[in-house]
């Protein structure tokens, strides 16, 4: 009967995050707003990939946007957010321009959005190959100043390939500039509210290794 019960699981099908019934992690999700706010942009072979973290990611982030696609360049919601006055658009890309986020201060982070504009973070989500396309493609996201951080811990991504150990899955790198943001005596009524971000994330590594052949 059980084995029958599991069959069934699996066949269901989760139309939130499109994870199979005994993968769907919909319980473990609980939205805030983040600071940043993050525009995840998908590329459309990876926001099919069972499992891709740029939805999951977005249904964590009450206040980001996600749209999928690989040449933005005429995107009207993406073009909307650059050109906003109020926001302060920066891609979260590890140029040799970028500015790496872990050799500044907290308050020295803060001030990258000037004035009271709010810092809005852009993150490609794909494979490196796929993300190289879409910079290349895209004019206005190559107009952007970028950012990157030094990987504190190794990625727990670990079943699939990046090209080098410290990659991150895109959920991590959200998660790490959201810390890298963090101040946590400011926000001592609100404690570390993002690290509810992950917890979906570790449970499909979790079920992934109990079904993958050691």
């Amino acid at each position: 009967m059980s084995r029958l019960t599991d069959a069934a699981q699996f066949r269901s099908w989760c139309a939130r995050c499109r994870r199979p019934g005994v993968g769907c992690y919909c319980a473990l999700i609980d939205p805030f707003d983040s600071l940043p706010r993050f525009v995840i942009l998908s590329q459309p072979r990876e926001a099919k990939h069972r499992l891709g973290t740029g939805r999951m990611a977005h249904l964590g982030l009450g206040n980001s946007l996600r749209f999928e696609g690989i040449d933005f360049s005429q995107h009207p919601q993406v073009n909307r957010e650059i050109a906003d006055p109020g926001n302060a658009p920066m891609l979260l890309f590890p140029s040799r321009q970028a500015i790496n986020l872990s050799k500044l201060t907290v308050a020295e982070r803060r001030q990258l959005a000037a004035g009271s504009r709010t810092l809005v973070v852009f993150v490609l989500d794909g494979t490196w190959k796929s993300v190289r396309k879409m910079m290349r493609l895209s004019d206005n996201l190559r107009q952007l100043p970028t950012i990157c951080f030094a990987p504190p811990t190794p990625s727990a991504y670990g079943f699939r390939r990046e090209p080098r150990p410290e990659c991150y899955s895109t959920i991590e790198a959200i998660h790490q500039v959201i810390e890298l943001f963090y101040d946590g005596a400011a926000a001592a009524a609100q404690p570390r509210r993002h690290d509810r971000l992950l917890a979906p994330f570790h449970f499909m590594v979790a079920s992934q290794l109990a079904y993958t052949p050691s």
